[in-house]
């Protein structure tokens, strides 16, 4: 069965659930959210099912292409939606994030997936991978959170009333959402690291190479621990929690960008 039909109509879903939370955050009408919320939650199931066809077609080496990489980022990133907006009521987040999910999911549909050699990926590179990219959608669901948090205390100081004050829990509560979905990214990223390593001695023979990817992803876990001690500690809460949060997020953003996609092909470049 062809992975197509799967990946095409997953990237339709979750285009038509990002257009009626942007409604929903226009004209307040719970009936858009609820669309939203099934578009993606069906959405959700093709991009489970597209990716799974991916892999049985051309085996677990196809989750480090273009296309494997961002139909996992996809599929995580609503993962981490579903369960926080559905746990918290957060149906305005998705005004923020299914545009995202549904990018992700158009580069999907453009992007190559033929890997670039034929590694031994096995289980520990699949858990390797997709911690990671649960990870790194924590971290983002975390950011896009600390923005809403940051203009929802804005409003409210300036005393103005729109949506942010009628669909949003106090801020108290989205601040201990933010530091939630850090905590969760944090330990999904130590997972990855601790997973990595141990493929890195199968495949390399060492734990440890100081490939670039490896210095990156370390400088993100010392910032993210750096973030949770604070808060924990230091008693940085409040808006000093959101501009943290956005600055470590800035700090995968560039992990991903500079040396998943635009470095020269190795291990860890998707580039096909």
């Amino acid at each position: 069965m062809e992975p197509k039909a799967f990946i095409y109509t997953s990237a339709v879903l979750y285009g038509v659930s990002a257009f009626h939370y942007l409604l929903y955050l226009l004209f307040r009408k719970e009936k858009l959210a609820v669309v939203g919320l099934y578009s993606a939650r069906f959405g959700f199931l093709t991009n489970l099912f597209g990716l799974l066809l991916e892999v049985f077609n051309g085996g677990t080496v196809t989750l480090f292409t273009p296309k494997g990489a961002f139909l996992i980022f996809s599929l995580t990133l609503v993962s981490v939606f579903l369960y926080f907006s559905t746990k918290h009521k957060l149906s305005l987040s998705g005004a923020f994030l299914m545009p995202w999910a549904t990018l992700f999911s158009i580069l999907s549909c453009v992007s190559s997936g033929a890997p670039k050699t034929e590694l031994p990926v096995g289980i520990v590179g699949v858990v390797h991978i997709v911690s990671a990219f649960f990870g790194y959608s924590a971290f983002m669901f975390s950011a896009i959170l600390s923005v809403i948090y940051l203009i929802f205390e804005r409003h409210l100081k300036r005393k103005k009333f729109s949506i942010f004050f009628f669909k949003l829990p106090s801020l108290t509560k989205l601040e201990s959402i933010i530091y939630t979905s850090i905590t969760v990214g944090f330990v999904f990223i130590t997972i990855s690291m601790f997973v990595g390593a141990v493929w890195s001695e199968e495949l390399f023979g060492t734990y440890w190479s100081w490939h670039p990817k490896q210095v990156a992803t370390l400088i993100s876990w010392f910032t993210y621990a750096g973030i949770i001690h604070l808060y924990l500690y230091g008693n940085w809460k409040g808006k000093r929690i959101c501009y943290l949060s956005i600055l470590g997020f800035s700090i995968i953003l560039l992990n991903f960008l500079g040396v998943n996609l635009l470095s020269k092909k190795d291990v860890h470049s998707f580039k096909g």
